[in-house]
C-alpha cells in the first residue's frame, strides 16, 4: 500500500511523525544529536525487514535528508517508518524495558485522523538511563495485554501491524526518544555519531538483541524435559545424545514428550532435534515448535540423519520458557525417538 511522503509538517518544530501530528507532549520536538554512546541497542522490532523505509529526516530546514544524506524520508519525519503488511504482523520490543504505556481500540485511520494523539493503537516501551521506544499504528486488539509496569523481554511481541491513527496504509513506526526527544537512530554522514541499533546493516537493522541469548540444549535426562512413562528409557543406540534416549511407540493418542528451553532473551532462533536412528524408527516423527506466531508441527525422518543436531526451523521466540513437544501419533508400528533438543540464538 502506497503510504503518503507529500504530506508537508506544519508542526515540524513540534516534531510531528510522517502521518501528521502527534499531540504536543507525546512527541518531542525538535532534533537532537546522538549521544556519544548509548545505554540500550535495538534489534528489527520484525521477523524480516521490510523493503520499503522512511527515516528519520535529519534536515531541520524545508528540504528533507536521511540517515545516508539520501531522500529516503519526509519532512519532519522523527522516526523509522517499516513500510507494508501483512495485516497483524507481529511487532517485537527492540530492547528489554518495561511496559511504560499503552493504548488499543481504534479501528483503521487515515491522513489527519487523530486517535491516540495520531499515534493510534501503540505501545511505550522504557528502558535503562530515560530511553523509550514507541511503536505506533497498531491493529485493533493486538497490543500486549500485559499491564503497565510489565516487564518485557527484547524480542516478545507487543503487537501487530496495522494502519491506526494519522497513516495512510500498514506499517510501523518505530522511534527511539532520550529523555523526551526524538533522535536518528542510524550512524551515517547525516545521521548520529553512534548507531542505535545492535546491528543497522546498510539500512536494514538485524533481529538480533544486544547481549543476544545463548545457545540452550535440553536433554532427555536433564531438567526441562518431562513425558510419561510410556516414553522408555534406553542405551543401546551408539548415536544417541549424552547417556541415553527415550522412545515411544507410535499410536494414535496423545502422549507428548516435552523439552523446556528457558531462554535468556527473546529473538529468533534455530531450532534443533537429535535422535538416533534406524529401520524401526517413523519416517514421520512430529515435533511441535511453540514460538511467538503460535506453533508449528515438523516432520522428521528419524530413519536417517542420527547421530546429528537437525533443523526444525528458525522462529521467533519470546524470552521465558519455550517448548518443544514430539507427538507418538503418527503411522503406527514403528518407534519415536526423544532424545535431545535445543535453541540456537540467529
Amino acid at each position: 500500500m502506497n503510504l503518503t511522503k507529500t504530506k508537508k509538517n506544519s508542526l515540524a518544530t513540534q516534531g510531528r511523525s510522517r502521518k501528521g501530528g502527534i499531540l504536543a507532549g507525546l512527541l518531542a520536538c525538535s532534533l537532537l544529536a546522538a549521544p556519544s554512546a548509548h545505554a540500550v541497542k535495538f534489534r528489527l522490532p520484525l521477523s524480516s525487514d521490510t523493503t520499503t523505509h522512511y527515516y528519520y529526516d535529519n534536515d531541520s530546514t524545508s528540504g528533507i535528508k536521511d540517515w545516508n544524506c539520501g531522500s529516503a524520508t519526509y519532512n519532519g519525519h522523527r522516526g523509522t517508518d517499516f513500510s507494508g503488511g501483512p495485516r497483524g504482523r507481529a511487532i517485537f520490543a527492540g530492547a528489554v524495558g518495561t511496559l511504560d504505556y499503552k493504548i488499543d481500540g481504534f479501528g483503521d485511520g487515515y491522513i489527519g485522523n487523530t486517535d491516540g494523539g495520531g499515534a493510534g493503537n501503540y505501545v511505550r516501551l522504557a528502558h535503562a538511563s530515560g530511553y523509550k521506544s514507541y511503536y505506533f499504528h497498531m491493529n485493533k486488539g493486538s497490543v500486549t495485554t500485559k499491564a503497565i509496569g510489565s516487564s518485557i523481554a527484547c524480542g516478545e511481541q507487543i503487537g501487530g501491524v496495522g494502519t491506526s491513527g494519522n497513516s495512510s496504509g500498514l506499517h510501523l513506526h518505530f522511534e527511539v526518544r532520550l529523555n523526551g526527544t526524538a533522535d536518528d537512530p542510524y550512524s551515517g554522514p547525516c545521521g548520529g555519531p553512534v548507531s542505535w541499533w545492535v546491528n543497522q546493516g546498510s539500512g536494514s537493522p538485524s533481529t538480533t538483541c544486544e547481549n543476544a541469548g545463548v545457545t540452550v540444549t535440553v536433554d532427555n535426562n536433564t531438567s526441562g524435559f518431562s513425558a510419561s512413562a510410556n516414553w522408555i528409557t534406553a542405551t543401546s543406540a551408539t548415536d544417541k545424545y549424552g547417556a541415553d534416549y527415550r522412545y515411544r511407540t507410535t499410536t494414535a493418542t496423545s502422549d507428548q514428550a516435552t523439552w523446556t528451553g528457558n531462554l535468556s532473551t527473546g529473538g529468533n532462533y534455530s531450532v534443533q532435534a537429535w535422535w538416533s536412528q534406524g529401520a524401526n524408527r517413523s519416517a514421520s516423527a512430529p515435533y511441535i515448535v511453540y514460538h511467538s506466531g503460535g506453533s508449528t508441527t515438523v516432520n522428521q525422518n528419524q530413519q536417517a540423519n542420527g547421530g546429528k543436531w537437525n533443523a526444525l526451523g528458525t522462529f521467533n521466540m519470546a524470552g521465558g520458557n519455550n517448548d518443544v513437544k514430539l507427538s507418538c501419533w503418527t503411522t503406527t508400528g514403528f518407534v519415536v525417538i526423544g532424545d535431545a533438543v535445543r535453541w540456537v540464538p540467529q
